[in-house]
């Protein structure tokens, strides 16, 4: 049976949500590398940038999030829909930037009783205003309503370092959602933070947000972006992110009890990281990390103690892709994709370790 065709009849099982159960997952173990069988494409229209999944959600359909750059008009955040009975990608919703701005850079989460976040970044054309808008769609993806803005920068002046950039959302154990961006709001401040990694946390399904915690910050000309949080084997938090300004946006990670409270500092190092990160833990405990400058995907088999290299990566040569990876087969299945804007079309390679 060809991989591809088995990666679908996996999914006649009942659905993923068992993976992704509010307990601890079970320690991890050492596995071997990835290796890459088939390449879906989920769009090619309008120079589609910023993919990302929510693998098989509870309607039994597996979502990408993208925007679409259409000539002459305002970007468009579309989410595409496949299952096992429809495999190819088929846009089901569209969210298209207000007048006057600039809407892109969409990540989505869904609640145990099926609603779906999605958080967006946004700018006024003229840079006097940021947002970070957060809608909600309660079937399937297929109809959008505004709830909340995560933040907003009202006071940015035009200037194009104010902004509050890559957005994400993580449903934590409780219920509640941690909601993180890169945040240029503070280098006015005394002392000045060029960029921070902030979080917010709503426990109202995003209505309302939480004060601002610094989880990635350090004064001066350091700046920690683009974050990405996930949930370890022993049931501690890993948040990924860049650091520009003073290391050459090389990617760091931080560790914490409850994905709330973190360390002080810029954390540690992954070798052959750079720029724009994204993590997650498979239902073995295996910690993956990709990101955009390198294309290559680290590998964990320890809690983040230690990484190697997968070889080879997910698009051989290939840099600039902005990449997510996600554990998109059945359960315990060994199948994960890597999520890539590359050659003018959002991809998908899909692999099994």
């Amino acid at each position: 049976m060809h991989k591809y065709t088995q990666r679908w009849r996996l999914l006649l099982i009942p659905m993923l949500g068992i993976i992704f159960a509010l307990a601890p997952f079970t320690a991890a173990q050492a596995a071997g590398p990835i290796n890459w069988f088939t390449v879906s494409t989920v769009s090619s229209n309008n120079s589609p940038g910023w993919g990302r999944m929510l693998p098989w959600d509870k309607q039994g359909d597996n979502l990408v999030t993208y925007t679409e750059y259409p000539a002459g008009g305002s970007p468009v955040v579309k989410v595409a829909r496949s299952n096992p009975a429809n495999p190819a990608y088929t846009e089901i919703g569209s969210i298209p930037s207000p007048d006057g701005h600039i809407q892109e850079q969409s990540q989505m989460v869904q609640f145990d009783n099926g609603d779906i976040l999605l958080a967006m970044r946004n700018r006024q054309s003229d840079l006097n205003w940021y947002g970070l808008p957060v809608v909600k769609s309660t079937d399937g993806g297929y109809s959008w309503n505004f709830v909340s803005q995560l933040d907003t920068n009202p006071n940015s002046n035009g200037r194009f370092d104010r902004g509050l950039w890559e957005p994400f959302l993580y449903v934590l154990p409780n219920g509640c959602v941690a909601g993180f961006y890169a945040n240029e709001k503070h280098a006015d401040d005394n002392p000045s933070y060029s960029q921070t990694v902030s979080e917010r946390v709503s426990c109202d399904e995003g209505q309302s947000w939480g004060a601002e915690i610094y989880a990635a910050a350090e004064p001066g000309s350091a700046r920690p972006g683009m974050p990405g949080m996930a949930r370890l084997a022993n049931g501690n938090y890993i948040l990924v992110f860049e650091v520009c300004g003073t290391d050459n946006c090389n990617v760091h990670y931080k560790i914490s009890g409850d994905g709330i409270n973190w360390p002080d500092g810029l954390g540690t190092n992954i070798p052959n990281q750079q720029s724009g990160p994204y993590v997650t833990v498979l239902s073995s405990g295996r910690v993956l990390v990709s990101s955009g400058g390198s294309n290559q995907i680290s590998i964990s088999d320890n809690n983040g103690q230690d990484w190697y290299l997968n070889d080879p990566p997910a698009f051989q040569g290939a840099t600039e892709t902005w990449p997510a990876i996600y554990q998109t087969g059945y359960n315990n299945s060994n199948e994960v994709g890597v999520v890539v804007n590359i050659n003018g079309a959002i991809k998908i390679n899909f692999g099994n370790y």
